[in-house]
């Protein structure tokens, strides 16, 4: 299992990067570096301490949203992370596991992906407010394919306006760290989506 799933993370962070590297090669001449194109540089101080401020309240926000509603048994499922970490056990293979998906396969191929390639065009083109609020429309409804997923919970309006909401205002909050205290690294949007992931993995796999 921890064989495939490094495989599987490889596999899907190269793919973010070709997204990302199609998306700049077709930017023009203003696009400077890639790195800096897609935020990988350093973030500010400060920038780090608020995401990791703003991760005391969206952490436990987005796990009480997958906790404490149909959305636990779907999330557990077999085919999902935690579901197959549930049927593994726990252990040592495991703890790997969970690092390295929370913080490789479903945190930093995302954040490259939403935060720096579509988020940053959006806010280029648009500006922060309705650039911002568009990525963060875009990045909430994905989440909304749980509903027309094999094996998904029935369709419910105010489960599905609670996923926007929070996914979505999550997604903002992200990209107005890196944009607007991060010097435009998505390292604080990274630190808030690992910190998510790695937090509710394990409780929702183990209790």
């Amino acid at each position: 299992m921890l064989l495939q799933e490094i495989i599987n993370t490889l596999i899907q962070l190269i793919m973010a990067f070709v997204i990302a590297g199609l998306a700049y090669a077709l930017a023009g001449k203003s696009r400077g570096r890639f790195a800096e194109y897609i935020g990988l540089i350093r973030p500010t101080g400060a920038s780090v301490k608020l995401a990791a401020l703003a991760a005391l309240v969206l952490v436990p926000v987005s796990l009480a949203l997958f906790y404490f509603t149909p959305l636990k048994a779907i999330s557990t499922a077999e085919n999902t992370v935690t579901g197959a970490l549930r049927n593994h056990g726990f252990g040592g293979e495991a703890v790997l596991l969970i690092v390295i998906v929370a913080l490789i396969k479903t945190s930093f191929t995302e954040e490259i992906i939403f935060r720096g390639v579509v988020a940053k065009r959006l806010i280029r083109w648009w500006g922060l407010g309705i650039g911002n609020t568009v990525h963060a429309t875009l990045f909430a409804g994905v989440h909304l394919v749980i509903f027309v997923a094999p094996g998904g919970p029935a369709f419910n309006p105010v489960l599905a306006l609670a996923i926007l909401v929070i996914t979505g205002t999550g997604a903002w909050v992200q990209a107005w760290l890196n944009e607007r205290r991060g010097n435009g690294s998505i390292g604080p949007g990274w630190l808030i989506h690992a910190a998510t992931n790695l937090i509710s993995y394990p409780i929702l796999a183990y209790l």
